[in-house]
């Protein structure tokens, strides 16, 4: 058995080498699937949530007794920090997945006695730190991989809120 494992991990290291030099955009994409396909590795994923943090962006300022319709597009994506590229995909899998907020709406200014509405969107996002253990199936040698993680909230990743100012 041991015996057919090494000749397996030996044919897939020649593949991936002679892909490299004649083709190396395929070998790109192969390397990917051997990668997602835990042909060789099995991955363990923790993470630790800590805290929520948010970005608040402007959206609109409209003055007073006036409307304007605006169009917004915002993405909230998945962001990692001393993540090394080969186990980035395995540690994306176990995350909240990006989320995208789209609307077109009338915004109206406020009554007498304010100058105008401030509109605002805040995006929440949860960060944590994330251990990943990678385990080489056939010499079971084991690699730790820690880092710090931000993903889109998964309760209420995106809050729209407004404030009239004098």
């Amino acid at each position: 058995m041991k015996k057919i494992s090494l000749t397996l991990l030996i044919v897939c290291i020649s593949i991936t080498f002679l892909l490299n030099f004649t083709m190396p955009e395929f070998a790109g994409k192969m390397k990917d699937n051997i990668s997602s396909m835990n042909i060789i590795y099995s991955y363990s994923v923790t993470k630790t949530f800590s805290e929520q943090t948010q970005d608040t962006i402007e959206i609109a300022s409209v003055p007073s007794r006036e409307t304007e319709t605006r169009n917004v597009d915002f993405r909230s994506d998945v962001k990692l920090e001393d993540t090394p590229l080969n186990i980035k995909s395995v540690v994306k899998e176990s995350l909240n997945k990006p989320q995208d907020y789209k609307f077109k709406e009338k915004l109206t200014g406020p009554e007498k006695g304010f100058s105008y509405r401030k509109y605002y969107l805040t995006k929440n996002y949860d960060k944590g730190r994330y251990t990943v253990i990678r385990t080489n199936k056939i010499t079971g040698k084991e690699k730790v991989y820690v880092g710090t993680y931000h993903v889109p909230s998964a309760q209420d990743p995106f809050v729209e809120w407004s404030r009239d100012v004098k």
